[in-house]
């Protein structure tokens, strides 16, 4: 009977071996998922920082408003060219996206000095500027022609950033379609 309990140890452990083998294969092929996953959703959210900034820088230059952004360590830096927007990107998306910063940090937008002098320009523009409208064979507004809502008065910052975000029934925000207006996009 020992010289049968000995012909079995080597067994067990060869077994234990290619067990443990298998396990710390299969751990590594997830740990290497769970790393994959993870970067890919740091990216998609360092995608989103950068859209949602421009988004805010362009807005800050159409409503004259103030633009900040506010790091993960609760600095604060006032944005005013858009090489100071690439400047943060530069500083935060890669090393967020390679785990080093623990988050992105967020921007903020404010109403400026001249802001409700803008607002009231885009009121008229919107109200009063036609375009011709090939399709229809007529003068229509910007906003027809854009295929957005019906224009109403907007009155403060906060009502302009609303609807500067709506989108249209392709999907596009408003902003985007107001970049650039009329027949031939020009």
């Amino acid at each position: 009977m020992v010289r049968i309990k000995s012909r079995l140890k080597p067994k067990w452990v060869l077994c234990f071996i290619i067990f443990s083998t298998a396990l710390l294969i299969y751990g590594n092929h997830l740990f290497r998922e769970r790393a994959k996953k993870l970067e890919d959703m740091r990216k998609k959210e360092a995608l989103e920082f950068m859209e949602d900034g421009w988004k805010k820088y362009r807005m800050m230059l159409y409503a004259g408003a103030n633009m900040e952004y506010t790091d993960s360590e609760g600095n604060i830096k006032v944005i005013e060219t858009e090489p100071m927007l690439l400047d943060i990107y530069d500083e935060v998306v890669k090393p967020y996206i390679l785990g080093k910063v623990p988050s992105l940090g967020s921007f903020q937008i404010t109403e400026g000095k001249r802001t409700s002098e803008f607002i009231q320009n885009f009121n008229d523009n919107m109200k009063h500027v036609k375009i011709w409208g090939a399709h229809k064979n007529r003068y229509i507004t910007i906003a027809e022609n854009e295929g957005l809502e019906e224009f109403k008065d907007i009155k403060s910052f906060e009502e302009l950033w609303e609807y500067m975000n709506k989108r249209n029934d392709e999907g596009v925000i408003y902003i985007n379609e107001l970049d650039i207006v009329g027949y031939d996009r020009t």
